[in-house]
């Protein structure tokens, strides 16, 4: 067969395998030009892919189910990333894979393919390390849903002792699977978490010590830190003498580390789809696109860039705002600015120390510090916040209060004169809770959009703090704020004052400046045509019916 033919003879040796794809592709006849454009055009980025295209195009097609039970049919991009995997080697025989993609792209799902292909064929160890047990398992949960789609994998698949194969199709939660390849042999697919479950003194990812496999697979190797990508690669060192080492790294770009220094690596092969790609292989809108261009990590999510050198320190940290765009923020000397809209304030609360308990008011164009204070009192905090309220015309349910620890006090006696004030616990979970990883760090990402977007603070040096605060992705891929407590441990001072302000963020914006002068230019446009469409229509209906009573009397 054409498809067996593409593929190395040593890689589809196997009797069963040859039965089970020629039993299972009865594929219809497809015009080259239509299989071109179903395949894709080979481009020199891609032309180990074209290699074997049509090998593991109709391989995956004979055996896998996507997620509405119809044959999966792999686009170029996937088809490159099984074929790296499949064959194990990059087109000059590298055994290093590097592979960045857009999110939601199908990474994991193909992955888990193309290692259950070969763990169920070949006496191979597979291991899979993710910065959690939670990512690890993401791989493995594709692996075990298409292990039961094709009698294949079935048949080989090994039941641990006390499981049942319904127990295991349901769950999709086991770490280990193993497969009889046959002559006493196995191949077996296991997840390792690069986190460390360990006391705090003990490095991170011993748990990845004392294993060894041939075959490793790095899923989201960006958020793996440097200590633990070292103890994982250790698992391939025993057969590196063999020739039988395989390293794959996956993931998008978040930080600089041993992700960044593979893709400089000439050992590595590089696959990179972008959000570009993706369009080409009809798998993302443009519009689609335009609308995440707006969203946090955009340039690592869909454009796969690494954070640029200064941008990031060597703990994966980044600032959130500069001190230029602070510098061009803060109004000028000769500037008058006065707020536009609903106004908010916000009110941090001192937890003792050094810290300042502090009084921010924004509007939609304006935010300017009130006041700070080393007042530990929180009775008196809370009639501070109060007399500034009123003193600045903003509602009880405009007032946003630090309800952590002790802030709790500041808000009670408020509560207790029934002003509807809102305790905010930053702490809690974020309306976006799949982009950020608590309610702060939205907050804050909020907050950093505004001034992008033209947002001016008022005149004081103090703003400058504003710089302090960094973010970086957690294990889940989510933006997160680098804690008071994290700051304290590297001596930066708490950013007091710009909590101030974060906290008028934790609602939704009051929306974009422009786009409320359009509406209310268009209402007060319409209001005016309406009212002169009406005296205009009301004379003349009194000249028309004068007219008709002095030429047709009764």
């Amino acid at each position: 067969m054409e498809n067996e033919e593409t593929m190395p003879d040593s890689d589809l040796d196997n009797p069963e395998l040859k039965k089970i794809l020629k039993e299972n592709l009865q594929i219809p006849e497809i015009e080259e030009e239509n299989r071109q454009n179903q395949i894709g055009t080979p481009t020199e980025e891609t032309d180990f892919a074209a290699l074997a295209q049509a090998g593991p195009y109709d391989l995956v097609r004979a055996l896998y189910k996507n997620d509405y039970g119809q044959p999966f049919e792999m686009t170029p991009g996937q088809v490159e990333i099984f074929s790296a995997l499949f064959f194990k080697q990059g087109p000059n025989g590298e055994n290093r894979i590097h592979i960045k993609t857009y999110t939601q792209f199908g990474k994991s799902d193909v992955t888990g393919m193309a290692v259950l292909t070969r763990a169920a064929t070949f006496p191979e160890k597979w291991a899979i390390v993710a910065p959690s047990q939670s990512k690890a398992r993401i791989i493995m949960g594709y692996v075990i849903k298409h292990l039961f789609e094709n009698e294949y994998t079935v048949s080989r698949f090994k039941v641990a002792e006390g499981e049942n194969i319904d127990m295991v199709r349901r769950e999709r939660s086991k770490n280990r699977l193993t497969f009889d390849i046959g002559n006493n042999q196995i191949g077996e697919i296991f997840i390792l978490s690069a986190e460390s479950r360990l006391k705090q003194n003990e490095d991170v990812g011993n748990s990845l010590m004392g294993f060894g496999s041939p075959n490793l697979v790095e899923d989201e190797a960006a958020l793996i830190s440097d200590e633990s990508d070292a103890k994982a690669m250790r698992m391939v060192g025993g057969f590196t003498s063999a020739g039988m080492d395989f390293v794959v790294k996956i993931g998008n770009p978040f930080t600089r580390g041993h992700f960044l220094q593979a893709q400089i690596d000439p050992a590595y092969y590089k696959i990179n789809i972008d959000a570009a790609r993706g369009i080409k292989e009809g798998r993302l809108s443009q519009k689609f696109v335009d609308e995440m261009s707006q969203k946090p990590y955009f340039s690592v999510l869909y454009a796969n860039e690494f954070p640029a050198a200064d941008d990031i320190d060597s703990k994966g940290w980044a600032q959130m705002i500069s001190e230029e765009e602070i510098k061009l923020a803060i109004v000028k000397e000769d500037e008058e600015i006065r707020h536009i809209g609903e106004k908010r304030l916000g009110n941090d609360v001192a937890r003792g120390g050094n810290n300042y308990t502090t009084w921010v008011l924004r509007s939609m164009n304006y935010m300017e510090l009130l006041a700070k204070s080393h007042m530990d009192n929180l009775t008196e905090v809370a009639g501070q916040t109060i007399f500034l309220a009123g003193q600045n015309k903003v509602s009880d349910n405009c007032i946003f209060i630090d309800d952590v620890g002790v802030g709790g006090g500041a808000v009670d006696p408020l509560r207790y004169q029934q002003k509807k004030v809102h305790g905010v616990n930053v702490g809690n979970k974020a309306m976006d809770d799949k982009m950020f990883a608590n309610l702060r760090a939205e907050a804050y990402w909020r907050m950093r959009e505004w001034i992008k977007k033209g947002g001016r603070l008022s005149r004081h040096d103090e703003w400058y703090e504003l710089a302090k605060v960094k973010y970086k992705p957690d294990g889940k891929g989510r933006l997160r704020v680098m804690s008071k407590d994290d700051m304290r441990a590297r001596g930066i001072d708490s950013p007091d004052i710009a909590d101030g302000g974060m906290l008028t963020f934790v609602q939704k914006d009051h929306g974009d400046l422009e786009a409320m002068k359009r509406r209310r230019d268009e209402k007060k446009k319409k209001k005016i045509m309406g009212r002169g469409l009406r005296v205009t229509m009301g004379g003349y209906a009194w000249i028309l019916i004068l007219w008709m009573i002095q030429n047709y009397p009764i």
